[in-house]
């Protein structure tokens, strides 16, 4: 089967040329769209409407778009949810075909079984349990014949009809048939070409599989191409069937926990989670454990993006509007001007409103909307991250309250945040001490430059001050050399704290039974704090 990209090339193409086919049915969309009114904009309800028009193709379109809520707004995905219905199972003639064409071998030499009856079907491809030759039972999700060729050949007339009539939104909030037309090219690129969620199988199955009670189906890859994955089988109830199961209380809680903590530690360790935590995603085991499905939704978060949502959750914890706002700059982007007063009475506006809240009583949702919101309200462009981000652990939510309605997601965060260390994070601390001793150094020889900022936003008027300063030579010489002593103090404070740290750890270099490094940094930061010591004596009589 063509790959979906190069399909797609291909369609664009053999658009632009005059053959009768693509003549029709050129004309045939470009008659559908021009019965809108899409000057201003697509609404969900008119997206609906043009999509079931546009005939089946761009129906399987819109029910793959519903299930990408980080790629459309919500609104629209849940329009586009009334498109989803189980389609008609394709006869076993074509899936045992489309089987043996990818392979070029029977079918019953690649199965020890197949059965005939789906386990399910859809637009996209059907799945049907069967056990491999090692006697491994496994799931086959197999691609409906031709779909590929049939998609790409219709976003390719879209993407031309938009490019001729340059259909752009002109009202705010307004959905625009071009970013439509883009987004449907993103989310079938993902679902149409199974080699993405084999991927995503992969490195899902790496990440959890040294965790206790957390599990995922493995791909066999001999047995996948890019229109067949098989996997293995998963045979449990799913979470949303939890009030059906008899479990106690004390056990909803556990598993509740279970799932939340694990979701934390996709995302702030391993920076790859599932971006579509509902209910009929996880699956529970007998033994309690739990069993994540359906990959074809992925979040991926960088170290500094983790970093950065450490910061926020903290500040918002310790009702602290200064961090917040140094937190959420670095999420959002001024599209303008940027009040730095008017962002930080913002700030202290989302604290105050979360400052009394018990973290067993958070709401998750209105947490984020609360910050998108405010940012948004600032003129300010949200990092994609942080919104799908919150939409899954939005969607977690959900599913948490389902299980055990006395577990909060931000209690099991908060815990997470306090208590979470990888098998490196010794070393990475005393790194991180050394490392902000020097940053806080550096911070000082730079205060010149941000003073002049600060003062340039008194003269603004973002910053007023209530006290008067009168310098002259001798007090700005006071006060570098004031700062220098800082500076040193703030270094030595790093050394010390590192070399005990290095010196604690079990991997430290020794020399004569003695940590070497820790050795040396503990007598580079003693000798700099007596003379720190030296040098301010006077001040101190």
């Amino acid at each position: 089967m063509a790959n979906f990209s190069l399909s797609l090339r291909r369609a664009r193409k053999s658009s632009k040329e005059e053959r009768a086919a693509n003549q029709a049915r050129f004309k045939e969309i470009l008659g559908i769209v021009r019965k809108y009114d899409l000057k201003d904009g697509l609404t969900p309800e008119m997206t609906v409407e043009l999509i079931q028009d546009l005939g089946t193709t761009f129906v399987k379109l819109g029910q793959i778009a519903s299930t990408h809520p980080d790629m459309l707004p919500p609104e629209y995905c849940e329009a586009l949810g009334a498109l989803r219905t189980n389609a008609r199972p394709l006869e076993f003639s074509v899936v045992k075909e489309q089987i043996e064409s990818e392979f070029g071998k029977p079918l019953d030499e690649l199965f020890g079984c197949f059965d005939e009856e789906p386990l399910g079907s859809a637009s996209i491809a059907q799945v049907h349990k069967a056990q491999l030759p090692g006697g491994e039972v496994v799931a086959v999700k197999v691609q409906r014949p031709g779909v590929v060729e049939t998609v790409t050949n219709d976003l390719a007339i879209m993407e031309r009809i938009v490019e001729i009539l340059d259909l752009v939104s002109k009202n705010k909030g307004g959905l625009s048939l071009k970013e439509l037309v883009a987004e449907l090219v993103k989310t079938s690129m993902e679902e149409l070409d199974f080699a993405n969620e084999e991927s995503n199988l992969d490195r899902f199955y790496r990440n959890n599989e040294p965790r206790e009670g957390v599990n995922s189906p493995k791909c066999y890859h001999e047995f996948s191409t890019s229109s067949i994955l098989t996997e293995d089988f998963v045979e449990a109830p799913p979470v949303e069937q939890i009030g059906e199961m008899g479990k106690s209380d004390d056990e909803r809680d556990e598993l509740a926990y279970r799932i939340a903590h694990n979701y934390m530690q996709q995302i702030m360790e391993d920076g790859f989670y599932h971006a579509d935590p509902h209910a009929g995603n996880i699956m529970i085991l007998d033994d309690g454990g739990i069993e994540w499905i359906d990959f074809g939704m992925m979040g991926t978060i960088t170290s500094t993006q983790r970093d950065t949502i450490k910061e926020l959750i903290m500040a918002l914890v310790k009702g602290d509007a200064y961090s917040l706002k140094r937190a959420v700059l670095k999420v959002a982007t001024p599209t303008g001007a940027l009040d730095h007063a008017k962002l930080l009475e913002a700030c202290e506006g989302v604290v105050e409103q979360f400052i009394d809240v018990d973290l067993e009583e958070f709401d998750t949702s209105q947490l984020m909307d609360s910050i998108t919101g405010t940012l948004e309200n600032q003129g300010m462009d949200i990092d994609p991250f942080l919104t799908n981000l919150g939409r899954g652990l939005v969607t977690l939510e959900g599913t948490i309250r389902l299980v055990s309605p006395r577990l909060n997601i931000m209690n099991v965060l908060v815990d997470y945040l306090r208590s979470g260390f990888d098998a490196g994070g010794v070393e990475r601390m005393a790194k991180k001490f050394v490392g902000q001793a020097v940053d806080s150094a550096a911070a000082l020889v730079t205060l010149p430059a941000k003073a002049e900022q600060t003062l340039d936003m008194v003269q603004k008027g973002h910053v007023k001050i209530g006290m008067e300063l009168s310098s002259n030579e001798k007090f700005s010489r006071d006060i570098r050399a004031a700062a220098g002593l800082v500076a040193i103090a703030l270094i030595a404070m790093g050394l010390v704290i590192g070399a005990c740290i290095l010196g604690a750890s079990s991997s430290a270099v020794t020399l004569g039974g003695v940590p070497l490094f820790g050795g040396l940094g503990l007598v580079v930061g003693v000798g700099l704090a007596v003379y720190v010591f030296v040098k301010i004596r006077p001040y101190l009589k």
